[in-house]
């Protein structure tokens, strides 16, 4: 069978993910870096002195710290960062753009106006003077929308909107909104933090771990470090899912079973563990049993997900006999998880005793906020995004005055995208925040251009799936190379001219006193030679060395704290979690589709990096077609062959696709890629696909509450 350069280039950049942990796919990234240097709108490699300095990735949402390569003062490329510790050496596809997309012809060049079907150039000082005249007009009644989970410029912008009068504070739905809902259901406190390099058994339930879940730079380092080739490994990955996607394809095992059975399956482990002896002084521990005991035996199980008790069996024994097992739970697309699936994921770890331990779930604490009048970051992660937008399309909930969006895409990257984008047309007044024009900034009135990660202060506040506290810089290398201006700053000038005190000047200063309180905090140190997982396991934590911590900063290493929250009132939040299980089900009728996500293909505020393009095989993107995923068994009853043209409907939505027979698909699921069908960006986005989120229906979760979308009953034709 042929294999063409693009279908060989989509292989070792993402389609095998155990040759992620060898050095050969990158030096073919070098290669392909290589080739990509004939578009015209890419400056010549200058000539002069190389040199290198770190910072750390905002375009990758796993976080990693940069090497950046720059030959006379010019960055030309970037790498791994081995001295920090969510990336030790490794990079994800996205976040090598990062240089590239300086130069991207989707970057917003300067302040720009709506006008008619268009926009129009206008200066900043303009920009400025009709957001004071339009948000001082819609005071009370102002929301705002973030998609950066870790940057303190949320505090900014919480601070501001509050003092304007919020109609609501949303962070864009990831699998740290879905964990922040199940801890506050079970009464916990902190962020969960799952500690890979000192696990020993590993039990997956939906989340792609080592490619859009969490930390999944960090993730696949932690992985590879124990199992290195040519030796015993040291720890047992267990995968259950949909698909044998990317992380699958490298566990010890793969247990096919819906993205909706991900609780039915960690409640049918609980079983075993149960009848085993285990259990808990937990709060809610008894009715947790007498829910898990009432529906979920092993008869249960299988009949709802079709596993067989011996091999869910298997899993309880393994977890149990393990000196470190450790249980994660996520959407096998990275959003729309329920908070029942997670309650019930860590209701396993409860039984196992695996709260802040080594190898097991860190409850994270927060970092202090340093503006006054800021949200806090659970307070961020409360907000139903989906659920309100939803309500203001449908007339149910009052539409803000205006609304402004920071580094977030919803009119692309939210299920129901038809509804979303009716929701934020009857917002009167928008401002986009974004460096790229995507689908939400062409529906604003504003788009004020961030500047991107080389050319501005940020920072990093440890990323969701990180098992320890972590903060990290970004630095200016480069001046802007458009009119740009980081958001920061543009927020705190607007504050000045409408009298909103905000106590600050500049980002930057706000960054050196949000440094300043790190530097005071006990246990916090600089991670260098000693790493956050070694001080876990008992390796005594470094003192932070006198002197600047944000020259350490700065110079790229991060600071770091093996922090944890006492969880007196964590329990099992049992009354939830029967409700929401009980009541999940696959679609019956048609076929059930999965939507799954990879690096290379971006993210709703990337869009497709341009040199990324080359490395999406031909069996996920062909021509402007895209394809999705399903086994021989599935095509059969769908009466499809391999290569048909086929249009998939869910209510009044549909998306066309072509057909390609992938048996490392359950039978009965298609599988759909994301980050395709883009109608703004460039040339490399836009046209390119279909986006299967449109056919994503938000349904409430029962129990919980919270909006829930992870698979959709489609027809197919």
């Amino acid at each position: 069978m042929g294999l063409d350069r693009r279908a060989f280039l989509g292989l070792v950049a993402g389609g095998a993910v155990g040759t992620m942990f060898t050095p050969i796919p990158w030096k073919l990234l070098d290669d392909a870096s290589i080739w990509t240097q004939n578009w015209s709108w890419i400056p010549r490699v200058p000539k002069g002195q190389i040199d290198y300095v770190a910072t750390t990735s905002k375009l990758c949402p796993a976080g990693e710290g940069l090497k950046i390569m720059r030959v006379a003062g010019n960055p030309v490329s970037a790498a791994g960062n081995p001295d920090h510790p969510l990336s030790r050496g490794g990079v994800s596809a996205l976040a090598r753009s990062e240089v590239y997309m300086l130069y991207s012809p989707a970057r917003v060049k300067s302040p720009m106006k709506k006008s008619g079907k268009g926009f129009t150039p206008i200066t900043w000082e303009q920009a400025l003077i009709e957001m004071t005249d339009k948000l001082g007009a819609a005071k009370g009644a102002v929301a705002c929308v973030s998609g950066d989970g870790t940057g303190t410029v949320n505090e900014l912008l919480s601070a501001f909107v509050g003092k304007l009068g919020s109609a609501g504070y949303f962070m864009m739905p990831s699998e740290a909104t879905t964990a922040a809902k199940g801890m506050a259901l079970m009464g916990g406190k902190g962020q969960a933090g799952y500690d890979f390099e000192n696990a020993q058994t590993v039990l997956v339930l939906g989340a792609d771990v080592f490619e859009t879940w969490g930390t999944s730079t960090r993730n696949r380092k932690a992985f590879a470090a124990t199992r290195p080739v040519g030796e015993k490994p040291k720890s047992d990955y267990i995968y259950v899912g949909p698909t044998r996607n990317n992380t699958a394809a490298v566990c010890d095992q793969w247990i096919p079973a819906s993205a909706t059975d991900l609780g039915v399956v960690a409640l049918g482990i609980a079983w075993h563990l149960l009848a085993a002896g285990a259990t808990s002084n937990a709060p809610g521990f008894d009715t947790f049993k007498a829910v898990v005991n009432g529906g979920f035996s092993p008869a249960d199980v299988k009949r709802a997900t079709g596993i067989a008790p011996e091999t869910l069996a298997g899993v309880a024994k393994a977890l149990a006999s393990s000196k470190a097992p450790l249980v994660v739970t996520g959407s096998p697309c990275g959003q729309g998880l329920g908070a029942a699936p997670f309650i019930a994921g860590m209701a396993l770890n409860i039984l196992l005793g695996r709260i802040n331990k080594p190898g097991g779930v860190y409850a994270l604490p927060e970092l202090a906020t340093v503006v006054p009048g800021a949200m806090t970051r659970e307070a961020m992660l409360a907000g139903d995004l989906p659920a309100f937008l939803k309500g203001v399309a449908d007339g149910k909930t009052p539409a803000p005055k205006a609304l402004l969006v920071y580094d977030a895409n919803p009119a692309y990257g939210l299920p129901e995208t038809a509804t979303m984008a009716k929701a934020l047309d009857k917002i009167p007044y928008k401002v986009s925040f974004s460096s790229f024009l995507d689908e939400t900034a062409t529906m604003c009135d504003l788009v004020l251009p961030n500047s991107l990660t080389l050319e501005r202060y940020d920072d990093l506040a440890t990323p969701y799936g990180s098992g320890f506290c972590v903060y990290s810089l970004t630095v200016p290398y480069q001046k802007p190379v458009h009119d740009t201006r980081t958001t920061g700053d543009v927020i705190l000038t607007l504050a000045r001219k409408m009298s909103v005190e905000l106590k600050f000047d500049n980002f930057l200063q706000v960054l050196k006193e949000k440094v300043a309180t790190l530097a005071k905090a006990s246990g916090g140190f600089v991670a260098k030679d000693v790493m956050p997982w070694q001080v876990a396991a008992g390796k005594p934590a470094p003192a932070l060395a006198g002197g600047d911590l944000w020259k350490a900063l700065s110079a790229g290493y991060a600071w770091t704290m093996v922090g944890q929250v006492a969880q007196t009132n964590l329990g099992f939040a049992p009354e939830a979690l029967a409700k929401a299980v009980k009541a999940a089900k696959a679609p019956e009728k048609g076929a059930v589709l999965v939507p799954y996500a990879q690096l290379r293909t971006g993210t709703p505020t990337t869009g497709i990096p341009c040199q990324d393009l080359t490395m999406v095989p031909d069996t996920e993107l062909l021509k402007e077609t895209t394809l999705v995923r399903c086994n021989s068994a599935t095509a059969k009853a769908l009466g499809v062959k391999k290569g048909a043209t086929v249009t998939l409907r869910a209510g009044d939505a549909s998306c066309e696709a072509k057909v390609h027979i992938f048996e490392s698909v359950m039978t009965g699921v298609v599988s759909a890629p994301l980050g395709f069908g883009h109608t703004a960006f460039d040339i490399f986005s836009k046209g390119k696909g279909a986006n299967y989120l449109s056919l994503m229906a938000v349904v409430e979760e029962p129990g919980t509450g919270l909006s829930t979308w992870t698979a959709a009953d489609v027809k197919i034709a």
